[in-house]
């Protein structure tokens, strides 16, 4: 932007810098020269019909940036843009759509690109390694390959959070020690508060006491911390131009007599005393800061912890706060806590890959309305919802045609299996059962324990989902609007409620599949999970419906995701595609069905509308009919 800037000026021309934060504002005037504020600053004139004299300068020949737009809400950008537009001044907004957002409606960047297009710098200067550089951009965009590079340079440490929180605190001690620029980051405030108070205990060990003033974050200071300013106050001044921002750091040089403190900035190393109202309502131990907190800083290293729970826009943002190296410290087993140890992550832990995998899936940047009527024309991310809704309506549906009592009955399967109800696969497997009765007639409890009478159960690590495997044979034959989603079984199509409004469910499904099978072959080229196989075009079109419809992150390179807990004909379909693309099949030549090559056709050539029963066609009978 300095070269922006200077082209502008050179050729008579003024340029405003606009932020969202001081702060931001700050480093903008740093790296160009020119004169910045924020944009409440600039919106809280126009509104008190007070305008600062650089507002008032704005005219034809000024280039307004607007930079880290993305942190902007919607309608303070509209007001900004609009005044400048009014004056007849050039407008451009820089920022990435993909680190934190404001707290209102937000989503524009996104929404001007799709519809204009935008620049994108594809060159990084903060970092000293070009490799870690090129990873972050490709974390950016959700591809989870960008792991490979952090896995492999051994940025990635596990562990309780106990020895996480440990192994991140000696890290940054070290750090410290060699002279770096070293913070700590973490998911919440209580992690932040825990660093700090341990951050300045070690520092105390290595110096004498000194008098202390208590912070607003609960923590005590003296003279040689580091603390960190929460609060805007132009007031507090350090130059002409500059002023006590929020996000600021600084070093404690002296406290007075009153509780006030003469501080010292940790870049520009400029002074200024902070009152004592000021310290003990806006002041925090700066040796730790959140996530959110941490947008727009800078430091040499970064060691940042991580409970599962984090989007991708706050691993990206943590993962860009180091320019030498940044390091992650994940959660990967339980906290102790006894309420959580039957919980699914609990019983069955997560990969720390799949852990970040599963983070880096978790898209959680702001969507404006108009990306939102977008997604909702889209008959990809139709699919998604429009199979979980099929789905819950057959179970709904199932429990209700069963009754209360039977219903009751099969919650108490634990008489009958100890410990079944409480497993992970027991609402899967509780479904399935409901299914089956709603379709035979019979009462659950009659499936399940023939079920169970197959073989002993005693070696089972997973007795639920072992007994899900076992009532495949038992489940209905009709076909389903996917090949792996069950038909809509008889007694159910027979319900004067239920079975119209499945049938429609069912329908809807299929012609969205057909559509998003359509969709994948009217691009330029192949989907990216594509792009590396060879692929058929018919198998292209089916791995994308099960993309869709399994709701699995675009930028996922896997062709069908990953493994995921599935039911069984989900896994069994799964596999089918997995092999197909291998590609390989058994040594009969049949596949994991068991259909011989002669009888095997696409699922989508061979659909039809909704089979009613007596259309149905013939297969193994449930037991007992």
């Amino acid at each position: 932007m300095r070269a922006l800037t200077l082209a502008w000026t050179q050729d008579g021309g003024q340029v405003l810098g606009l932020a969202p934060s001081a702060a931001a504002a700050a480093v903008l005037a740093g790296e160009t020269g020119i004169r910045t504020d924020t944009l409440a600053k600039l919106t809280w004139s126009l509104d008190h019909g007070e305008l600062q004299e650089w507002a008032a300068a704005v005219g034809p020949a000024t280039l307004v940036i607007i930079d880290e737009a993305g942190m902007a809400d919607t309608l303070t950008l509209d007001i900004a843009v609009q005044f400048a537009v009014s004056r007849g001044a050039s407008v451009r907004l820089v920022g990435d759509d993909q680190q934190l957002a404001a707290i209102g409606a937000g989503g524009v960047l996104r929404d001007i690109q799709q519809s204009h297009g935008a620049l994108r710098l594809t060159e990084l200067h903060r970092f000293t390694d070009p490799a870690e550089a090129a990873a972050s951009l490709t974390l950016r965009e959700g591809n989870p390959q960008a792991l490979d590079f952090y896995l492999d340079h051994g940025r990635v440490h596990v562990g309780d959070i106990a020895t996480t929180t440990e192994d991140a605190f000696s890290a940054w001690v070290s750090d410290r020690a060699a002279g770096l620029d070293a913070i700590m980051i973490a998911p919440t405030r209580q992690l932040v508060a825990q660093l700090n108070r341990r951050a300045r205990a070690h520092r105390l060990d290595h110096c004498a006491a000194t008098p202390e003033v208590p912070l607003a974050d609960g923590n005590q200071a003296s003279v040689g911390d580091v603390i960190i300013t929460r609060r805007n106050d132009r007031r507090l001044r350090l130059t002409a131009t500059d002023w006590v921002k929020n996000g600021d750091r600084w070093m404690i040089t002296h406290i007075g007599k009153h509780g006030d403190l003469t501080v010292r900035h940790t870049r520009s190393h400029l002074t200024v005393r902070l009152p004592i109202d000021y310290v003990r309502e806006s002041t925090g131990l700066g040796y730790a800061t959140t996530i959110h907190a941490a947008q727009g800083v800078s430091a040499d290293t970064m060691h940042g912890l991580l409970t599962g729970q984090e989007s991708r826009q706050q691993l990206y943002t943590m993962l860009t706060r180091g320019r030498h190296v940044n390091h992650l410290y994940l959660q990967v087993v339980g906290d102790g806590d006894p309420h959580t140890v039957i919980r699914p992550e609990a019983i069955s832990p997560r990969t720390p890959t799949e852990t970040l995998q599963q983070i880096i899936a978790r898209d959680e940047a702001p969507v404006s309305a108009s990306t939102v009527l977008r997604e909702l024309n889209d008959p990809a991310a139709r699919l998604f919802q429009a199979v979980q809704r099929y789905s819950d309506g057959l179970h709904v549906a199932a429990e209700q045609l069963v009754g209360p009592k039977a219903v009751a009955e099969l919650d108490r399967a634990d008489q009958y299996i100890p410990g079944l109800t409480t497993e992970p696969a027991w609402p899967t497997l509780r479904a399935h059962l409901l299914a089956l009765a709603a379709e035979t007639g019979k009462h659950p409890l009659r499936h399940l324990l023939t079920a169970a009478s197959g073989r002993d159960l005693e070696t089972a690590g997973h007795v639920a989902a072992v007994l899900g495997w076992r009532l495949t044979a038992l489940a209905p034959t009709d076909p389903g609007p996917l090949p792996w989603r069950p038909g809509i079984p008889p007694r159910v199509h027979a319900d004067p409620v239920w079975g119209p409004y499945l049938a429609r469910r069912s329908q809807f499904v299929a012609d969205l599949a057909d559509q998003v099978q359509d969709h994948v072959c009217q691009g330029d080229g192949p989907p990216s999970w594509a792009t590396a196989r060879d692929l058929p075009t018919a198998l292209v079109r089916e791995i994308a419906v099960w993309r869709a419809a399994n709701g699995i992150n675009p930028q996922d390179p896997r062709p069908t995701g990953g493994g995921g807990e599935l039911d069984t004909a989900a896994a069994l379909w799964k596999q089918r595609l997995d092999r197909q693309i291998a590609p390989s099949t058994d040594s009969s030549g049949n596949d994991i069905f068991g259909r011989p090559p002669a009888l095997r056709r696409s699922h989508y050539h061979s659909r039809r509308p909704y089979q009613t029963p007596g259309q149905r066609p013939n297969g193994p009978a449930a037991p007992g009919r």
